[in-house]
């Protein structure tokens, strides 16, 4: 299981998002930033991926 904590992607956020794959976690993560973050698709720049796929942990 890997584990992604919206808080620490530096949103004052509590969501932790789970999942068996990097990519399942960012998958998630897209969706959660523009449900609950208001992100636009061209807001996520490859350079926010990397820092987003860097901060996933495993558990």
């Amino acid at each position: 299981m890997k584990t992604l904590t919206c808080r620490d992607a530096g949103f004052d956020c509590a969501a932790v998002i789970k999942g068996d794959s990097e990519d399942e976690i960012m998958q998630k993560a897209g969706e959660h930033a523009r449900n609950e973050h208001n992100m636009k698709p061209e807001d996520m720049t490859p350079e926010l991926q990397q820092k987003i796929k860097g901060l996933i942990r495993s558990s």
